[in-house]
């Protein structure tokens, strides 16, 4: 007769199963922020969220009246449409962000928020943009005529945009306006005491 086999019932301490999971999930952010880097590189679109004065500063000007539905292009952390759903619990809010890790933050700042905003994982220029009553951006000037030729073809009548920083290329604005910053004259030339803010209305 043969001995009988052992069995092995190696129980492993709780701390060793919780080093495992932070690895992964050490593993799985890392992967996320790869694809993040090297889709911001690929498509010249950076992360660089907008002040929060800027932020209040843009919301005043869209002149919201609370039933619109508000778009943000290139979103970043949503902190536009939170802010602006704050102000405006009735408006419609929807934001486009490709990188996913950015993406994924938004979602984040959107749960924390408890506002009901909407932040798609795509590419804005395929997207319809006809609905827009207000479009919000802060993007780069390589986008923007690529952009202005899309509005020009999809916005209705008294559409109004507002954007943080660069011009559309062959539009007039009806307003250009400074955001006053407090340290904006650490990094500008003297007289000029923050971001221009483009208003244009369709």
């Amino acid at each position: 007769m043969g001995l009988p086999k052992k069995t092995s019932n190696i129980v492993y301490p709780p701390i060793i199963l919780l080093a495992d999971l932070v690895l992964i999930g050490i593993l799985i952010l890392s992967l996320i922020l790869f694809v993040t880097m090297m889709t911001s590189l690929i498509l010249f679109v950076p992360y660089v969220p907008s002040p929060m004065k800027v932020v209040e500063f843009m919301i005043g000007k869209a002149n919201l009246k609370g039933n619109e539905t508000v778009y943000d292009l290139g979103c970043g952390d949503a902190r536009l449409l939170i802010t602006a759903k704050k102000q405006y619990p009735n408006i419609r809010a929807i934001g486009y962000e490709l990188p996913l890790g950015v993406w994924m933050l938004a979602k984040i700042r959107v749960l924390l928020s408890k506002q009901d905003v909407t932040v798609r994982l795509g590419n804005f220029l395929r997207a319809n943009l006809s609905d827009a009553d207000v479009i919000l951006l802060y993007l780069i000037p390589e986008v923007m005529p690529k952009l202005q030729k899309k509005l020009e073809a999809e916005l209705k009548k008294g559409t109004r945009i507002i954007s943080h920083g660069f011009e559309l290329p062959d539009r007039k604005p009806v307003l250009v306006e400074r955001c006053p910053l407090p340290s904006w004259h650490l990094f500008k030339p003297k007289g000029k005491e923050g971001p221009r803010v483009y208003v244009y209305e369709w």
